[in-house]
């Protein structure tokens, strides 16, 4: 016998992480949109590796790993991984809001113009994602 979901617990299931997977890809398009303001543009400038750089999808990107990690480790850190809550929060919203693919797919534009510039951004994203999800992991206190 296997704890497969039932058709009904299955259509749930998809029904959850798609309605979050809506929501958080609507705010994140939402926030991408600060990437073509001009105050941003002049922050970050035109010129060089560093502006091809994502930096708002970058941010996006730690800010939901961070209160993903907090969240399964806090309010949702006994909840079954089919659970309908844990799908539509983690699964769907953070998985939509997030988009490390993203991210990655501007490598190419970045690795034209500075192989070292590419290699650096590589680095910094793994880095802070993976320093974002333990400050959220450590941010739960019980």
């Amino acid at each position: 016998m296997t704890n497969a979901p039932r058709p009904k617990g299955l259509a749930a299931m998809v029904c959850a992480v798609a309605l979050g997977g809506a929501v958080g890809t609507l705010l994140r398009d939402l926030a991408l949109r600060i990437d073509n303001t001009a105050w941003f543009r002049s922050a970050v400038g035109t010129h060089g590796w560093a502006s091809r750089v994502p930096w708002i999808l970058g941010a996006i990107n730690l800010i939901g790993v961070y209160f993903a990690t907090f969240t399964l480790r806090g309010p949702l850190a006994r909840h079954d991984p089919n659970n309908l809550t844990r799908l539509l929060v983690i699964t769907g919203f953070f998985g939509g809001f997030t988009s490390y693919s993203s991210l990655y797919v501007s490598l190419g534009s970045i690795w034209h113009v500075s192989v070292t510039g590419a290699l650096l951004t590589v680095a910094v994203a793994v880095a802070s994602g993976i320093a974002a999800a333990w400050l959220g992991a450590q941010s739960w206190t019980k």
